[in-house]
């Protein structure tokens, strides 16, 4: 863990479809099953960075974390405002009904809940765009695939220049 000196803790804003499940693993392990291995990856970053989870997926519309914790993320890993809410622009005008990920505004809903929280540093952990509002902040995993080494090492570098900064 590390000490950041007084300092608001790093927060990880987390997708869950596309980043910790894909279609294809739950194809195989069954629907709204998390890929162990990129939970783990997840986990490994909260840990390292002693960082606060923000659940910013569609799975925030009911309570995700006891299926997240099980999964392998650590239990006193979520903020206290633990989901980003859900601004009228994510809903469909017409039904009311969320709109697909890619149309729902999520980096406006990250946007409103650093705000409203003071966040000042965090990771978006996402496979669709989020707005130029959070460049060099944002690690887009292959929806396919879903979080990869290779996405957690960018995630980590990123979350080590933030807390070199604190």
């Amino acid at each position: 863990m590390n000490d950041h000196r007084g300092a608001a803790p790093l927060t990880i804003y987390l997708d869950v479809d596309g980043v910790v499940t894909t279609v294809s693993y739950q194809r195989q392990a069954g629907e709204d099953r998390l890929n162990p291995t990129q939970v783990a990856l997840v986990a490994g970053l909260v840990r390292e960075f002693d960082a606060k989870v923000v659940v910013s997926s569609t799975w925030r519309v009911d309570d995700c974390r006891p299926t997240l914790v099980k999964a392998g993320l650590p239990e006193a890993c979520f903020h206290p405002d633990w989901r980003t809410a859900i601004l009228p622009t994510s809903r469909d005008a017409e039904t009311g009904g969320m709109l697909p990920a890619e149309r729902a505004g999520r980096g406006d809903e990250i946007a409103e809940h650093a705000a409203r929280n003071r966040i000042l540093d965090y990771l978006v952990l996402d496979d669709v765009a989020v707005g130029p509002a959070h460049a060099g902040r944002h690690v887009r995993p292959i929806a396919e695939s879903g979080l990869s080494e290779a996405d957690a090492a960018q995630a980590r570098r990123l979350l080590a220049g933030m807390d070199v900064v604190r």
